[in-house]
């Protein structure tokens, strides 16, 4: 079964030494680990850390797309003691006492309690059919428990044999809770962004606003206080334990960096030191802030995204959840069920760090100095840069796509870093990518910031994933939580920054979508975006079809082609258009559908053809065009997991062989340029730009649609080869389909060859 194989990789980062020094590590986007500590490795997206009574112990429990376990590792060698399967579970565990652990229980409802002498989970208060239970928390007697509901929007209280003592609502998408020394019990919603205080019996006493999207709860020492981190605001808000729970501070936990944007750092969890100091994990920036009183006073490096956190005495643990970095995947072959352990979302897996407290007192730390270093520094531009606001660039055109690594389709071009064994749709798949990436520059050193769709949207439309995104996608992907809202444009999926269309209305800048984000037309109302994405309203073609692998990519682009043609009459081309090809996603081998290569050349067509259309037009002279992947999931490459294809195509494109180091963020942060908008995150505010791809010398040459060399219409047969395993696909949104099993018959029918 590939969930073993999955499972057995998983863990092998187990056998990784403790004492390993430290070392840098390079990110998609520039950004570099240096972590201090002792680390180990354990499952995906590990989301909590608890030290058992007397400290000896320390739990940590996996929520990502492999299985979920319950790791008990020593906590002075970080030895590997214990690991226990479980059906699912999220969030924090609680040690119930020497040789039990309470959990959330995700999908099961419930919570569980895990009995380490003999690895016996049994339930022990369901919170309802369909709840999802996301967090628990133990009363200071120990004799109760609460747990809220995720999909429910509840909060419910337990006695120690799990009867139900009572239950309320606590607004969508409750992330934590915990509870003051008098029995108080304060829940915070990321979605509605409010604190609720209920008294021992259950009745809302008080319900106050926080900073947006509240991702964690911790009391204080000395019980007076709640403190509470703002995920999205870079904030930690502490509130009174006390009625009537009044607001006492806000504090920035965001570090400066000096490029104008400081949004992003999504503090995620919080621990307090005996003394009052507070502990913050900064997940998106990779570092731990120590608050004292109201401001930050020290910072150290950790991993990749810390999301959880214990102390005891003079040791800090932390969960990083996505470990140390990128993996290169080139030995992806899912025909080989073991190696399922070199999909992204399986690669990169998580650790447990330990580091001493007193690192927060060295100079480095208390400076700023440690964090500051492993962020990219601002680079001098060229001063004849064509993006730029007032250039020769005045449109651009950004193209998204689907899930392909750069060796998938491009290693098979002579001079730049691919693999032409790995090139499952090559030249003869996908001649039109080819001809734009040899004539306007072939980058062959550019990533995506993120690791599937679920985050791929995110990162390409905003230049962020708020910590609701990477919590929530991993279980998704493991099949362990059904709901795939990563895209609905709701809270508490909406950034503070929003998206590049929020971003253009703010600029002033005339914008058109084509299929990002806007549903199907054919079968919802054209209002889709009402309400979810208003910034879109108004602003999408109806007529374009979103996501629906059943409508070609053909025929987008000839839905696109019929509104430019009406915009170069009337001389009315909006300054952005964000056009959404997704068909080279596929539907692996399902019966009757398009076979793989048909689909990817389809879409390698509608990019030819939309290149050839706007260069043939008057506005050719004064667009760029931007052609990326939302992510790299669906294949191998030698460089990395997260390597794929990135695209320009422009009058002032230099062309060549281009190896400087770009991302999704590098993107965005050009597009920003040319038509003066803002940064939406720190990421693209500190992004570079591409201006290695381009010149001031332009070349009006139109392009030429290459005509296809394979079938396009090609359909899979209803028997033969992966066919089985494609029925039971759901293709209904983008990476519902478990990825692994689609790489599986796509390895099965063309294993690398051409």
């Amino acid at each position: 079964m590939w969930y073993r194989a999955i499972l057995a990789a998983a863990l092998v980062g187990l056998a990784c030494s403790a004492d390993a020094p430290p070392s840098v590590h390079r990110l998609p986007n520039s950004w570099h680990l240096h972590p201090v500590g002792a680390s180990v490795g354990v499952g995906t997206m590990p989301q909590g850390v608890a030290l058992s009574p007397g400290g000896k112990r320390i739990a940590v429990l996996d929520a990502g797309a492999a299985p979920s376990s319950l790791h008990i590792l020593d906590s002075t060698s970080l030895r590997s003691l214990r690991i226990v399967k479980l059906s699912d579970g999220f969030g924090a565990p609680i040690w119930l006492g020497h040789e039990r652990i309470a959990i959330a229980g995700g999908k099961s409802d419930a919570i569980l309690r895990v009995d380490l002498r003999n690895g016996s989970v049994t339930d022990i208060g369901s919170l309802g059919r369909g709840s999802w239970c996301a967090a628990i928390a133990l009363s200071p007697h120990r004799s109760r428990i609460a747990a809220v509901g995720d999909r429910n929007h509840r909060v419910v209280l337990f006695n120690r044999r799990g009867a139900r003592l009572w239950s309320a609502s606590v607004g969508a998408h409750p992330s934590a809770l915990a509870f003051a020394p008098d029995g108080t019990l304060a829940v915070v919603s990321r979605a509605a962004s409010t604190i609720s205080f209920f008294n021992r019996s259950g009745v809302l006493t008080m319900r106050r606003s926080t900073d947006a999207h509240p991702a964690a709860i911790a009391i204080a020492p000395n019980g007076k206080s709640f403190a509470v981190a703002a995920s999205d605001a870079g904030r930690i808000d502490l509130y009174a334990t006390q009625a009537p729970y009044r607001s006492i501070a806000h504090i920035s936990v965001a570090p400066h960096f000096g490029f104008g944007n400081t949004f992003g750092s999504s503090p995620d969890a919080l621990a307090f030191a005996p003394d009052g100091d507070l502990v913050v994990a900064l997940a998106g920036e990779n570092q731990l802030a120590l608050v004292r009183g109201d401001r930050v006073v020290a910072r150290i490096p950790v991993g990749w995204y810390p999301d959880a956190l214990a102390l005891d005495g003079n040791e800090l643990y932390v969960a990083d959840g996505k470990g140390e970095g990128m993996h290169a995947n080139p030995g992806f072959r899912p025909l080989e069920r073991s190696t399922y352990a070199q999909y992204v979302a399986i690669l990169t897996a998580g650790d447990l760090r330990r580091i001493a407290f007193a690192d927060f007192q060295r100079v480095d730390a208390r400076n700023g100095n440690a964090v500051l270093a492993l962020v990219p520094k601002p680079q001098h531009r060229p001063a004849d840069t064509v993006l730029r606001v007032g250039g020769p660039i005045r449109h651009v055109i950004y193209i998204i796509k689907e899930n392909r690594t750069y060796d998938q389709v491009l290693g098979d071009i002579k001079r730049a870093n691919g693999d032409t064994r790995l090139a499952w749709f090559g030249e003869r798949v996908t001649p039109n990518q080819h001809a734009i990436a040899r004539r306007f520059g072939i980058l062959d050193n550019a990533y995506t910031d993120a690791q599937v769709s679920a985050d791929g949207h995110n990162w390409t439309d905003a230049a962020f994933a708020n910590d609701y995104v990477e919590r929530f996608w991993p279980p998704n992907y493991g099949g362990r939580r059904a709901l795939y809202d990563f895209q609905n444009g709701a809270s508490p999926v909406v950034p503070q920054g929003g998206y590049l269309w929020d971003d253009a209305l703010r600029s002033g800048v005339t914008f058109r979508d084509y299929g990002e984000d806007t549903g199907i037309p054919k079968s919802t109302s054209a209002n889709y975006l009402a309400g979810n994405m208003p910034g879109l309203r108004g602003h999408f073609d109806p007529r374009y079809e979103g996501w629906n692998l059943h409508y070609s990519d053909l025929l987008r682009e000839a839905e696109w082609a019929r509104e430019f043609h009406g915009f170069v009459a009337a001389h009315t081309l909006p300054q952005l258009e964000i056009v959404y090809l997704p068909n080279d996603h596929t539907e692996a081998a399902r019966a009757g559908a398009w076979t793989p290569k048909a689909y990817v050349a389809q879409n390698d067509l509608a990019v030819g053809r939309l290149i050839a259309t706007l260069s043939h037009s008057p506005y050719w002279h004064s667009t760029a065009v931007f052609i990326v992947e939302d992510d790299a999931q669906n294949g191998p490459d030698h460089v990395s997991d997260q390597r794929s294809t990135f695209y320009i195509a422009s009058p002032y494109a230099r062309g060549g062989v281009i190896s400087k180091r770009y991302d999704t963020a590098s993107v965005l942060r050009t597009i920003e340029l040319i038509l003066g908008m803002k940064p939406l995150s720190i990421y693209d505010a500190s992004a570079r730009p591409l201006d290695a791809a381009f010149t001031e010398k332009a070349n009006f040459a139109p392009f030429t649609a290459v005509a296809p060399q394979t079938r396009l219409n090609a359909r899979n047969p209803s028997r033969g080869i992966g066919v089985r395993r494609s029925a039971s696909m759901n293709f209904a949104i983008p990476d519902a389909v478990d990825p692994t099993v689609a790489n599986d018959v796509l390895w099965d029918l063309y294993g690398g060859k051409q």
